[in-house]
């Protein structure tokens, strides 16, 4: 919603669909045959679970929402790039992450826009180094509705995708307190939610 009480949507390209399913494609020729054995269910529910930051989305988002800012006359600094914006959040969740004893035996990993456009580019090449990583395992999403007009995110959303395709949706305070949340929920340590 923007300062004059008019609600902001957003319209995400055409191509996210195809992009999107291209790069399921990607990771699913990484992992392993259709075939399983006992012994590869006990190895998967070994794994780490892993949480995937999806910077993909992320930058799109402010792209996205910046057009729509343009349009209506307020357009987004160009001092910071969506990169930039997603990039220094990034690494401040990822020390926020590293530091919190919430989110211990848990990977946290980025997809980032360069690994989407390598899939698109290549869906038959197997996966390899994070993206095998995340193909290899049951990830949740983390992704966020950032403002390209701010560094600081606070107030902003973010939404956590479970690997059922459960949403759990809250509000960004800080990287620490959004570190406990996510690790919380994918570590299981709170109630069941229906």
């Amino acid at each position: 919603m923007t300062s004059d009480g008019k609600n902001l949507t957003m319209t995400l390209p055409k191509n996210v669909k195809v992009l999107s399913l291209a790069f399921i494609v990607a990771l699913m020729s990484a992992a392993p045959g259709c075939t399983r054995t006992k012994s590869s269910d006990v190895e998967e529910s070994k794994r780490d679970p892993v949480i995937v930051l999806d910077d993909w989305w992320n930058v799109d988002y402010i792209k996205n929402g910046c057009e729509m800012y343009a349009k209506e006359g307020t357009p987004c600094p160009v001092t910071l790039s969506p990169e930039r914006i997603v990039g220094q959040f990034d690494n401040e969740l990822k020390v926020a992450f590293a530091s919190e004893s919430t989110c211990h035996g848990l990977s946290l990993l980025t997809l980032s826009p360069e690994m989407i456009q390598a899939a698109v580019k290549n869906p038959s090449a197997p996966a390899t180094g994070k993206a095998k990583t995340m193909a290899g395992a049951q990830h949740w999403s983390l992704m966020f509705d950032f403002d390209g007009h701010q560094a600081n995110q606070s107030g902003r959303g973010w939404s956590l995708v479970d690997p059922s395709q459960h949403v759990y949706n809250g509000e960004i305070k800080t990287t620490q307190t959004l570190a406990q949340d996510i690790c919380k929920v994918v570590s299981g340590v709170g109630g069941s939610t229906d």
